[in-house]
């Protein structure tokens, strides 16, 4: 990367901060992306010594430059400005006035919510490729690209909240998960063919030592949770970039692996460890490819054509086209497939806790994803129930347990209860409320309302006793809507909606 100036790094080594005023013409960028990161108004520099170029060309030329470091700040510095005093032949005073696209404590939420995304979608085992590839398919996924947003849609504030913005934000929101997940990035400003007059953002990402373009933005298809991702610009190589892509190639690394081109014509991708789980984009069946490999070996999964592929606790789910359009779960290590419903599925997406299904009948169906957690104690939570309750019978149906009841507008609270021990209090009123709950391959808890589920703003208590739970699968997993946990005896459950719970071995 050819570049005059020093970099942030070897500034900060020499000891240079913010409260460093008198520096060279070489330490100006590092200086003002000091200032930006710290997301300072006003501040003053005195440029000591010869300049390379006219000061309006010096600075100018800084502030083109400044998104090649911390780009997260600098990029968020809506508009600069300046006015200078040549004080001496060799020394000039340059006074500096910013303004942000977001605030202080915007960026501390960003922050936060960044490492909590990290927690929950990505391991610390897992390969720099696994977790770009988990980071891409994440931003396409959740969000869409949208100029017309409440805040401003180049904010990555604004585009975590909204979920609408525009290129910059994508860009930045990826540059920053990389740099939280310490894998090299570059945040690349450049333009792109479509993009008109103009600018265009995307990222450069480090894998195994060599450099590729990942266009986000352009990975981005639709605007609702469950849109088709592709990787059309997806680890790609400088000479394939070119075709539809301008950038200063000064300023960046060289992109020259073409490793990963197999990948460029696939859609909504699965990744598994080192294999890629996908619909073959000729005939829609399920395929398998391994990025161990060298080169990678590609082959036929099933015999059934997909769509919607996503990987939890162990199992793909997907849609299986060619019975239905049913949901259906693979368990990869026995290669077992189950059909799970009876309803086709309209669409499939991926939350931080769940999987969350919807059907043509519009019901819903949430999977909750199995997260190692610690058993919670006791003491933590509060599994109490009113003394004067609504009882009702749960009747049982081999591994299933069913009861419906209709309320009256001044019902009390209800517990349903079984023979053998399960008990489910519920403290919310509904005129008529049914619960179905069945183990199997899971826990599957299911209250609907009038035939639609229900979602509490009190949690409902399940009580299970633990010899129900098959073999040696005896825990679950604590989430934000699932709290638990367990004696010698019972598993105590508090949960918000219908949800269905992966049992871990």
């Amino acid at each position: 990367m050819k570049t005059y100036f020093e970099s942030y790094e070897q500034y900060k080594r020499q000891g240079n901060s913010i409260k460093t005023t008198t520096i060279t013409a070489k330490q100006l960028l590092p200086a003002l992306i000091a200032h930006m990161e710290r997301m300072d108004r006003q501040f003053t520099l005195h440029i000591n010594g010869q300049l390379p170029m006219p000061i309006d060309s010096l600075i100018k030329e800084a502030f083109d430059q400044c998104h090649l470091e911390q780009p997260f700040y600098t990029q968020h510095c809506e508009k600069r400005s300046y006015k200078y005093r040549q004080l001496t032949k060799n020394r000039v005073k340059v006074e500096f006035t910013m303004r942000y696209r977001m605030a202080r404590q915007e960026e501390k939420w960003i922050v936060n919510e960044i490492q909590a995304i990290i927690k929950k979608r990505i391991h610390p085992d897992m390969s720099a490729l696994q977790k770009v590839f988990i980071v891409h398919d994440y931003i396409a996924r959740t969000y869409s690209y949208e100029r017309h947003t409440d805040g401003s849609p180049f904010a990555v504030y604004t585009f975590m909240n909204e979920k609408h913005g525009v290129c910059m934000a994508y860009a930045l929101l990826f540059e920053k998960m990389m740099e939280a997940l310490e894998i090299p990035c570059y945040y690349v400003i450049g333009k792109a063919a479509g993009e008109g007059t103009e600018g265009h953002a995307w990222n450069m990402v480090q894998i195994d030592d060599h450099w590729y373009h990942v266009d986000v933005t352009w990975d981005d298809i639709g605007s609702i949770p469950g849109k088709e991702v592709r990787y059309r610009y997806f680890l790609v190589a400088d000479e394939k970039m070119r075709l539809d892509h301008e950038w200063n190639e000064n300023h960046y690394p060289m992109c020259t692996s073409k490793k990963f081109e197999a990948i460029h014509r696939l859609y909504d991708g699965c990744l598994v460890n080192t294999s890629l789980y996908y619909a073959h984009p000729r005939n829609g069946h399920l395929y398998e490819m391994n990025f161990a490999d060298d080169p990678f070996q590609t082959k036929q999964k099933l015999i059934v054509k997909i769509q919607f592929c996503f990987y939890i606790n162990g199992f793909l789910y997907f849609r299986n086209d060619s019975h239905n359009g049913y949901l259906y779960q693979l368990a990869l290590d026995a290669d077992e497939l189950t059909q799970l419903s009876a309803e086709q599925v309209i669409r499939i997406y991926e939350t931080d806790t769940t999987l969350e299904v919807l059907y043509a009948d519009q019901t819903t169906e949430s999977i909750q994803k199995s997260i190692s957690a610690d058993i919670v104690s006791e003491d933590s939570l509060s599994f109490e129930t009113a003394e004067n309750c609504l009882e009702v019978l749960l009747n049982t149906f081999g591994d299933s347990w069913v009861a419906t009841v209709d309320q009256q507008d001044d019902c009390m609270p209800i517990v349903f209860k079984s023979a053998d021990g399960i008990e489910l209090y519920v403290d919310e009123h509904y005129k008529q409320l049914t619960v179905d709950l069945y183990i199997n391959r899971g826990l599957h808890i299911q209250m609907t309302s009038n035939r639609k589920n229900v979602e509490f703003k009190q949690p409902a208590q399940l009580k299970l006793p633990i010899t129900l739970i098959p073999g040696s699968e005896k825990q679950l997993s604590k989430q934000n809507a699932l709290e638990y946990f367990a004696d010698d005896e019972f598993i105590y459950i508090q949960l918000y909606k219908s949800v269905t719970i992966q049992l871990k071995k």
